[in-house]
């Protein structure tokens, strides 16, 4: 005889199993919880301020204070001048003590004085290529600023207006106007990547947990009895908890990002919710497909992770995919995550048109009917008693 309510059966069961299961439950809550107050307390500053700058001053002049002093101004440098020598510098920088280091020679004040140019040598350590490309251009503008308050002085001493003079060292002046992110924050370029990364990562693990214990403790026969023998019942009572769950993550997530984080929302909420729904379902579908390739737990936890960190990778705010090769580009097309970051960024930064968000998102579509085609095989599984208990 058939159950009423098949899927409320299952659903119950499913609930029951998470509240007994502290894997189910850090995957579910916990989990997705802590990473975002961990990563919500590290970009709370948005960007990198007072990173240390050694100064090695040769030539203990007044100019030499000055330029350390201008470049202690900054926000994102913070000047040590307790360095004798470059050597000593080049260690503390070797030891992570300081991460760039200006190095102002001997008769530089002299040699400026008599009309003539003088070098500055600037070390930065590029191994972390953001921090080192803003401390560079830090330092860079206020040298260029000192540079030019000098030209501009000396041509005014001969005789020159202020304008003349202006208009002598800068005959082309460049209003660089920084669109979508004016304040090089850290929170809009790598939480935009991060949050939703860490977000996609319980959704794939908890999702294939969830439907790999039913091969791994040969439960399947009891979840298909639960269902009525219908597995549409018993995944969608299955993963209704965890959809419904993820769902609110989302909003979590979008809390951090626009109130907490500051970043800007120019285009249309709605498409973002839809696009973070879509997501969700894109990946519980693909655990669906990952679970019936690997036929046991332990094989799809492993391809899942390494899924997921590939589409870190590949998502192109790091490096943008129209620059990788061939293959790189479509390998990029694999992960809904890609889609997601680009309708996300198409509406938060930039305020694309809904046209884009909707091709996005028709690409998402096409992941859950890949893991769809893969349901009757599931079934399979779960009724075939030489898939259970595999390792």
């Amino acid at each position: 005889m058939k159950s009423k309510f098949p899927i409320i059966q299952v659903c119950e069961r499913e609930l029951r199993r998470i509240i007994t299961d502290p894997v189910s439950m850090f995957a579910l809550v916990f989990g997705p919880v802590i990473a975002f107050v961990l990563i919500t307390l590290i970009f709370s500053s948005n960007v990198p301020t007072k990173l240390p700058v050694g100064v090695v001053d040769l030539d203990h002049s007044a100019l030499s204070r000055r330029i350390a002093r201008m470049t202690d101004a900054t926000s994102i440098a913070a000047i040590d001048r307790s360095y004798l020598s470059l050597d000593e510098a080049y260690k503390a920088m070797v030891r992570g003590k300081v991460d760039a280091i200006i190095c102002i020679p001997d008769g530089t004040e002299q040699n400026i004085l008599r009309g003539k140019s003088s070098e500055i040598a600037v070390y930065i350590n590029n191994a972390y290529l953001i921090k080192g490309g803003l401390l560079g251009s830090g330092i860079q503008k206020a040298l260029g600023t000192l540079s030019a308050g000098i030209r501009l002085q000396s041509h005014m001493m001969n005789g020159s207006t202020g304008k003349e003079a202006l208009a002598e060292i800068m005959p082309v002046q460049l209003r660089p106007v920084l669109l979508f992110n004016p304040y090089t924050s850290y929170s809009y370029y790598l939480t935009i990547l991060l949050v939703p990364v860490i977000l996609t990562v319980f959704i794939l693990f908890g999702t294939l947990y969830s439907l790999g214990t039913e091969l791994q403790y040969g439960t399947g026969h009891e979840l298909l009895q639960k269902a009525d023998s219908s597995i549409i019942n018993a995944l969608t009572g299955k993963l209704i908890i965890y959809t419904i769950t993820y769902c609110f993550l989302a909003l979590i997530m979008d809390l951090v990002l626009f109130r907490m984080l500051g970043l800007p929302l120019r285009g249309n909420f709605a498409l973002i919710l839809a696009g973070e729904f879509l997501m969700i379902l894109s990946y519980q579908f693909m655990a669906v497909f990952i679970i019936t390739l690997a036929r046991n737990l332990r094989l799809a936890l492993s391809v899942a992770s390494a899924y997921t960190m590939l589409a870190l990778t590949y998502a192109g705010l790091t490096f943008p995919v129209f620059g990788m090769p061939v293959l790189a580009r479509v390998i990029s097309r694999i992960f809904p995550f890609s889609y997601w970051l680009e309708l996300f960024a198409g509406q938060s930064l930039r305020g694309e048109p809904i046209a884009n968000a909707v091709i996005r998102m028709l690409f998402l579509c096409g992941f859950i009917i890949l893991g769809s085609c893969m349901i009757p095989r599931y079934k399979y599984l779960l009724q075939n008693k030489k898939f259970w208990g595999r390792l």
